[in-house]
Order: C-alpha cells, then structure tokens, then sequence
C-alpha cells in the first residue's frame, strides 16, 4: 500500500490551479501531522536505541538524512504533541495547520503544559478560525496570562552570545547578541577596523562590516601570543593537488569543503606549505617539513620598501598585509623583493579575481588594472 502511495506520489502530475495546489499542500501538512504523530510514539519508546543512535535527533539526521536543525525541530514538536492531544488531532484532521502549531508551541514553555492541556478543549476551536499570524498573536497573549498565574523561574539571556556555523551552501551564517559593554567595543573595533572602497568598487555597509571582521580576525592569528605547541595549526588547512596548484581548482579546506580559486590563489601567495608524497588515495609516503613561501627576512625587506597595503587609496599598515607574488608562486614566480609587493586582505582577494591584473614597475611603481581597464598606480613610500 504504502508503494503504491508513494509511487502515486511520484508520478502524479499537480495541474497550475489554484485548487490543485491548496488541496496538494493540505496533504502534505496532514501527512507531516501524522508523521509527528508517530514519531512522538517511536521515541516515547526509544526505538531509536536499536538503530544505536543517541536521540530522536540523531536518529533522524542518520536515518531520513535531515539536517541537525530540522531533526532536533521534528523530534521537538512530536515529544511536545504527546502531552497535547487535542492539538495533535486537530493538526492531523486538518483543523490547524502546521504555521498555527508552530505558533502554538512557540508559546507553550514546559512549564505551561499541563495548563494548556486543560484549555487546548476550549482553545483549538478558536484557534481553528484563524491565521498563523492572529494564532501566535492570541497565544503571546495567553501565555502573557499563564505567565502571571505561574511565572517560573526568572528567564535567563546570556549577556552575550555569538554563533558561527556553516550552512549546507557552504557558506558561513553568524548571529550574535551582546550586553552594552561588549558590544560597544565590538562596535568600535568593526568602525576602526572598516576601511573606505577603493576607486571601481562599491560595497554596501554590511559588506564593509564583514571585511572588518575578517581584518580583525587575521590580524589577530598574524598576532596572537599562544604558546606554540606540536599541535599547532596553521590558520588554516588547505589541501590542493600539485597539478592544480595553478589553477587552484579542486582545492578544499580540511573540514570546511571546497573554496574558489581567488581564495586559494591568495593563501598560496604567502603561507607555510607542507609536502605530501601519497601512493593511491590512503597511504602516505612522506610528510615534508613546512617551508614558508616568504621568509621573514624576505617580509621585512618589503615592509619598508612598502609600507602598508599598495592598493590606491587603501592605508592598511603591514600589520594587515600579505605579501602578493606578481607572477605566483604556484605558477614559478621568484620569491624576491622584485616580485612581491604588500596587499591587505581584502584587496589581495580582490586582486586574484578574474578581470583584475597588476604589475610592478623596475622602479617599485605598482599598476593595478580593474575589469572596466581603469589603472591605478601607487610609489612605494619607502622609496620616495
């Protein structure tokens, strides 16, 4: 039965109408209410366990694929609907939808359980007549009132609180909240740390924002006094064949997947590189020693003929420089004074990224040229 359900499913074809697609959505939400339904049942009885899995969470993010967020979010609401009948069998018949049981358990804390298990009879009908919207507006309100028969423990908010993870696109998401203090010196330290755009580029305040943090941040790898130990890491591992080191492509960085070619063609400029010699895809034959691509003597050489960032208009002070190969290293170029000039982060990523070319001058002229064929040319202070 079930087969032929879901063979149905799959080769139904939903007409462009209004009605189809309203009736094709009631459905869904009745099958994720009935889905709730019996995953509430399996982990009341940890059936979970027989698969070795920790959680309900955890079975679901093994066993139906589901990301950490939406399986922690499913296990959340079916334990919560096992304590609330009335609107378990409303989601499923139909009555409420999943946006108003959202809405509903949104406002319902553990404390306020067993209360709301004694109006959901009374509360639902009302409810049913609603929309999301009006729903959450009537349950803020009743939990408003709950909260002054039972107002439980004071609620605690962490004075500040930052979270930093990778989405599935790959990309990075970053949330965060602070108490005045701190986030008055997170503020000066991003308007500090903000840098003007240089001529042919515009960027938006929140781009501006994000380039600061990432000043800031390398800025403090570049600088920080941890004592070094074996287990050391650099700032971060790369791992790119020796084939694709001029292109860059099918370059990863170790547990954070798969960057663009500016982005590694930036790192190799100036960094510690290790040699691995593989046999196949497993074995490891030799693990040389790490080789910096720009000695330190090299470094300082280029610190007073530069001075800082050599982008025009930028003012970065060498502190928030790399140093840039003009013809790169992956591809032969000489690591000498002749071939390197200083580049701030974000003007060095700038610069790796097609339509953008540069050269530097016997005479220390550095000449940018932007996509739109625009050149812009900077003297080495140091050389003034």
């Amino acid at each position: 039965m079930f087969d032929a359900l879901a063979e149905a499913v799959r080769t139904t074809r939903i007409p462009l109408d209004r009605a189809a697609i309203v009736t094709w959505l009631s459905l869904i939400d009745g099958m994720k209410a009935r889905v709730s339904e019996v995953i509430g049942e399996f982990d009341a009885a940890e059936l979970w366990e027989l698969d070795a899995a920790t959680s309900m969470s955890g079975w679901l993010q093994e066993e139906a694929r589901m990301t950490v967020r939406a399986a922690t979010d499913l296990a959340r609401t079916a334990a919560t609907l096992r304590d609330l009948p009335v609107t378990a069998t409303a989601w499923r018949a139909g009555v409420l939808s999943e946006g108003q049981v959202q809405a509903i358990l949104a406002n319902v804390p553990a404390r306020h359980r067993p209360l709301y298990a004694e109006h959901e009879t009374e509360l639902v009908p009302l409810l049913a007549k609603l929309g999301v919207t009006e729903t959450a507006a009537v349950m803020r309100d009743w939990k408003a009132r709950a909260d002054a028969l039972d107002p439980g423990p004071e609620p605690h908010d962490p004075e500040r609180s930052l979270h930093h993870s990778q989405t599935l696109g790959g990309r990075f998401e970053t949330k965060g909240s602070f108490d005045p203090g701190t986030g008055s010196v997170v503020a000066t330290a991003l308007r500090l740390a903000t840098t003007g755009d240089a001529d042919g580029e515009s960027r938006t305040p929140a781009e501006r924002r994000a380039d600061a943090l990432a000043e800031i941040c390398e800025h403090y790898l570049a600088h920080h006094n941890v004592p070094t130990t074996r287990r050391n890491r650099p700032h971060l591992n790369v791992v790119i064949n020796i084939e694709d080191l001029d292109s860059g492509a099918r370059a990863s960085l170790v547990d954070y997947g798969r960057v663009d070619a500016a982005f590694i063609k930036t790192l190799l400029c100036d960094c510690g590189v290790h040699r691995v010699v593989m046999a196949g895809r497993s074995a490891v034959l030799d693990f040389g020693r790490t080789t910096r691509t720009v000695p330190d003597h090299l470094w300082k050489l280029l610190v007073v003929r530069d001075g800082g960032c050599r982008q025009g208009g930028c003012h970065r002070g060498p502190q928030f420089c790399h140093a840039h190969h003009m013809i790169p290293w992956e591809s032969g170029g000489e690591t000498v004074l002749s071939n390197l000039v200083l580049k701030c982060s974000r003007h060095h990523h700038m610069g790796h990224k097609p339509g953008w070319s540069d050269k530097l001058l016997p005479d220390g002229t550095y000449e940018v040229t932007d996509p739109r064929g625009r050149v812009y040319a900077t003297r080495p202070p140091g050389l003034l």
